[in-house]
C-alpha cells in the first residue's frame, strides 16, 4: 500500500467507521484493530505513520499501546482519545511520547487538522535523522552520498559483489568517486582487515610502473642495491585498485594479465616465481571496448578484469542528489575552516542547478570549499560561486521528443521532480507552490515511490 498509513485502535465499531471513512476521504490507508492483542500485533508486523487510540473500556491500555509503538517506530506519532482524561493522564501521555491526548467530544475536522500536523512533525523528523545519517555515518556504502535511484542501485550492487572477491571493473567519469568505491568494496569485503593500496597506471612511465607493482632483485639495474618488494607481494592478502587501467602500457598488460591468471610475480631482474594474493579493482574513465578497437588495450586482460562492472553516474544524470552534496560539503567545510556558514542561498543553488558540473562531484566539492573559503557570514551566494556558474540557465522543464508522449500520472510525477529541484528540495515551499499541503505532497511522494530519493536541506 502505498501512502500513509494510519493504525486506529477503537473497540466501537460504530466510531470506528465513522473516523476511518473521514480520514479514508483524506488519501490516508487506515487498519482497523478492536482490541489490544490485535494492535499489538500489527505493531510488531509493520511500521505505522501514526497510531490513534480511543479510549472507551478498560480493555485496551493505552500507555501499552503507546510504549509499543515508540520501542517499535519511534518516530511515528500517538493521538490518544479519551472521555475520561484528566489533566495527569494528559501530561503522563505527552511525557511518554504522545503527540496529543484529545477529550471528547470533538468535530472530526478538529482531529483532521490534528493528524496532519502529527504527520508534518514525523515526517520533518524522518527527514531530519535521515540528513543526519548522511553526514555522520561510518564507513560503509552510506559514505555514498545520493538518494537517487542510480545511486541506490549501485550500493546494492556494491553489496553483492564486495564479499565475492572477483575482479570489479569501476567505470566512470572523473570526479565521480571510482577510488571512494574501491575502497567501500575493500572495506565490506573478507579482506577489509588488511591493505588497501590505489596505484594510478597514467602517472608512471612503463620502467616505474613494473617496478612498483613487481619489485625488483638486487643488482636488476643501475642503482638497485638491495631487493625490493612490489606492491603485489607487499599488499598479498589485500585489494590492489589498479586507477586509469586504461592507460597502461601495453607490456605491462601482458604482464599483469599473467600475475592474475597465475597468481605470481617475478621481480625485475629475477626468475622465481612468487606467489600473491590479492584482489585487483580496475577503474578507468575511457571505454576500454574504444581501446580494444584501437589495438591499444588487450582483449583478453578486458575479460579478465570486466568479471563485474559497476558503473557510476555523472553527477549530471543524479541532479536530485545535488542538495545532499551541497549539504554534506558545506558542514564538512564550515568545521573545518571554523566558519559560520549555514545555507546556500537560493540564487547560489539555482546557479549551482544550471551548471553542467563536467567534473563531477570532484568539482562541486571544490565549488563549495571554495564558496566557504569566502563567505563572510551565514549564507554562500552567487557571488561567492566561480565566474564559470555565474550564467543563469533554466533547467526546470526538459525538453521531449515528439514521439513521447507522458501519461497524466508521469507528467505529475515529473511535476513535482521539477517543483523539488526548483526549490532545492524544501518541501514546505515545493507544498506551497503546488497548492497542497506537505502531507499530500509526503503521501504523492511515498505513491510515486520518491520519498527515498530527496531530503530537504
Amino acid at each position: 500500500m502505498h501512502g500513509i498509513e494510519i493504525l486506529l485502535v477503537d473497540d466501537d465499531h460504530a466510531s470506528a467507521d465513522r473516523l476511518r471513512a473521514r480520514l479514508e476521504a483524506e488519501g490516508y490507508g487506515i487498519v482497523s484493530c478492536f482490541n489490544q492483542a490485535e494492535a499489538l500485533n500489527r505493531l510488531q508486523e509493520r511500521e505505522f505513520d501514526l497510531v490513534i487510540i480511543d479510549v472507551k473500556r478498560p480493555g485496551i491500555d493505552p500507555f501499552v499501546l503507546l510504549e509499543q509503538t515508540k520501542e517499535t517506530s519511534p518516530s511515528t506519532e500517538t493521538i490518544i482519545i479519551s472521555a475520561a482524561a484528566t489533566v495527569e493522564t494528559a501530561v503522563q501521555a505527552i511525557k511518554k511520547g504522545a503527540f496529543h491526548y484529545l477529550t471528547k467530544p470533538f468535530e472530526l475536522e478538529e482531529m483532521i487538522i490534528l493528524v496532519k500536523n502529527a504527520l508534518e512533525k514525523r515526517i520533518l523528523r524522518l527527514e531530519l535523522f535521515e540528513l543526519r545519517g548522511m553526514v555522520t555515518d561510518k564507513p560503509s556504502t552510506n559514505e555514498l552520498i545520493g538518494k537517487s535511484p542510480k545511486i541506490q542501485q549501485l550500493k546494492k550492487e556494491i553489496g553483492r559483489v564486495a564479499p565475492l572477491d572477483c575482479t570489479v571493473l569501476i567505470r566512470g567519469e572523473t570526479g565521480t568517486g571510482k577510488e571512494l568505491v574501491a575502497r567501500i568494496i575493500h572495506r565490506t569485503s573478507t579482506r577489509a582487515d588488511r591493505d588497501f593500496l590505489a596505484v594510478n597506471c597514467g602517472t608512471l612511465n612503463e620502467e616505474i610502473l613494473s617496478n612498483e607493482l613487481f619489485g625488483h632483485e638486487k643488482e636488476a639495474f643501475t642503482g638497485a642495491q638491495k631487493a625490493k618488494k612490489g606492491v603485489f607481494e607487499a599488499i598479498s592478502g589485500g585489494t590492489l585498485l589498479l586507477d586509469e587501467i586504461g592507460d597502461m602500457p601495453m607490456a605491462m598488460q601482458v604482464q599483469l594479465l599473467r600475475v592474475l591468471q597465475e597468481k605470481t610475480v617475478i621481480r625485475v631482474g629475477g626468475t622465481r616465481e612468487i606467489p600473491v594474493d590479492v584482489r585487483v579493482l580496475a577503474a578507468t574513465n575511457r571505454s576500454l571496448n574504444e581501446e580494444i578497437a584501437k589495438g591499444t588495450f588487450r582483449q583478453d586482460l578486458y575479460y579478465r578484469l570486466n568479471v563485474f562492472t559497476l558503473r557510476l553516474p555523472p553527477l549530471r544524470e543524479r541532479r536530485d542528489d545535488l542538495p545532499l552534496f551541497c549539504r554534506y560539503f558545506l558542514d564538512k567545510y564550515a568545521l573545518e575552516f571554523g566558519k559560520p556558514v549555514e545555507y546556500l542561498s537560493d540564487e547560489a543553488m539555482e546557479r549551482i542547478y544550471s551548471y553542467p558540473f563536467p567534473g563531477n562531484v570532484r568539482e562541486l566539492e571544490n565549488v563549495i570549499e571554495r564558496a566557504v573559503v569566502l563567505a563572510d557570514g551565514p549564507a554562500v551566494t552567487a557571488e561567492h560561486l566561480p565566474r564559470r556558474l555565474q550564467k543563469k540557465r533554466s533547467v526546470l522543464f526538459e525538453q521531449k521528443t515528439e514521439d513521447h508522449f507522458l501519461t497524466l500520472e508521469e507528467l505529475e510525477q515529473q511535476y513535482i521532480r521539477d517543483v523539488l529541484e526548483l526549490t532545492r528540495y524544501n518541501k514546505t515551499r515545493a507544498a506551497k507552490i503546488l497548492g497542497i499541503d506537505r502531507v499530500s505532497l509526503w503521501r504523492k511522494l511515498k505513491k510515486f515511490g520518491l520519498e527515498e530519493d530527496h531530503i530537504v536541506t
